[in-house]
């Protein structure tokens, strides 16, 4: 009989444990468990651009005027490796150069630089990239959520804005097609 109330009080103590456990996680608020979820993505943002190893997988794609398309991000990307760099314009619709209806330039990365801004958890990144294509400057605007814009101006007036998602590469959707 002692035995068996000794079981009992150790399976009630241990419950109560997980219990507690549990009540300290719900206990989060929300803005906790963003702010939480921002310093994640941070830290990720800051990894792969440090080890120049990510893909803006473009969902807008606009132009100099302003005018704004919405664009497949596994055709429509900015692939960022450590020596090298893949930019590429495609259609659903279209068969181009590429094979996916528009143009693929890769190309080696000849300039590097980062710039981050602690405080509010963004990054700036400068890149030129020369490629058979032409040569191209890439500025890349990268947000706490994740989310960046990288404006892509070359050899011709005028420029090209990527706008989507910044991944790691080996988690990336892209479809890369032939490079000219």
């Amino acid at each position: 009989m002692k035995k068996l109330v000794l079981i009992f009080v150790l399976a009630l103590s241990t419950s109560l444990i997980f219990a507690q456990e549990t009540n300290q996680d719900s206990t989060l608020t929300k803005k906790e468990k963003r702010k939480a979820e921002l310093e994640r993505q941070y830290q990720l943002t800051k990894d792969m651009l440090e080890n120049k190893n990510f893909v803006l997988e473009s969902d807008y794609l606009e132009n100099r005027y302003g005018y704004r398309v919405p664009v497949s991000p596994n055709i429509n990307f900015v692939k960022v490796e450590p020596n090298q760099a893949v930019i590429q314009i495609g259609s659903n619709w279209r068969v181009g150069p590429n094979g996916v209806g528009g143009i693929t330039a890769k190309g080696k990365i000849t300039k590097w630089e980062v710039n981050e801004n602690e405080k509010n958890k963004t990054f700036n990144v400068k890149m030129f990239v020369m490629t058979p294509v032409g040569m191209y400057d890439l500025n890349f605007w990268v947000r706490p959520d994740g989310q960046a814009t990288a404006r892509l101006s070359g050899n011709y007036s005028g420029h090209l804005t990527f706008d989507g998602d910044l991944v790691p590469a080996d988690e990336s959707i892209i479809y890369e097609g032939w490079s000219i």
